[in-house]
Formats: structure tokens, C-alpha cells, sequence
């Protein structure tokens, strides 16, 4: 009774992450502007935006970013966020990423 009841919501909401995930694998391309919106930069770090971190960088395009130093960019990290590395910080981010993207 109860079981089918809970199933039914368990299928509906399998059915919405499922939409959601096709229409995540039409997307090319995330920006660092989606993956790292002005919610998760405030939460975890000391910038805004994710344009504000990077500005001490001098970074402003892809180009620029691919270019800087891996040790500049990890400094950053230590400094600014409640993060060890780089690494760690673009994890937490697709993990939140993916969750509001997928609905659950």
C-alpha cells in the first residue's frame, strides 16, 4: 500500500531527472558563469562572482585562463575560498551544478 504509493513518487521523480539529464546532454558547453554562479561563489569564497575571482588573474578569456601558472591559480584558491585546490572547487560546483540542473 504505502510501498506503491512511494514507488509512484520515486517514478515520477526518476522520470524528471531523466528529462532533465536529456536536456543537460543538449548543451556544448557550460560556462564558468553557470558553473559557478553568484550563489555558490558567496557561499564559498570571498568574490561575488566568478568574474571577480578571477580578475586578480588578469583573466578575461580562455585563452587567458589556459595560460595561467597552475600555482598562481591554486594560491587563489587557498586565499579566496574555503577551498584546499582548484580541483576540490570545481568539484563542489559540478556536484551543485549537476543536482539543480538534474532536479534532485
Amino acid at each position: 500500500m504505502g510501498f506503491k504509493k512511494n514507488n509512484t513518487k520515486l517514478e515520477s521523480k526518476l522520470s524528471i531527472i531523466c528529462n532533465n539529464a536529456a536536456k543537460l546532454s543538449d548543451k556544448t558547453a557550460i560556462s564558468f558563469e553557470d558553473l559557478f554562479p553568484e550563489t555558490f561563489m558567496k557561499i564559498h569564497t570571498n568574490c561575488d562572482s566568478i568574474e571577480d575571482f578571477l580578475a586578480p588573474m588578469n583573466i578575461k578569456s580562455d585563452e587567458d585562463f589556459e595560460a595561467v601558472p597552475d600555482d598562481v591559480l591554486e594560491k587563489n584558491v587557498r586565499e579566496n575560498t574555503n577551498f584546499s585546490n582548484w580541483k576540490d572547487m570545481q568539484h563542489s560546483a559540478w556536484s551543485d551544478f549537476l543536482s539543480e540542473q538534474l532536479g534532485y
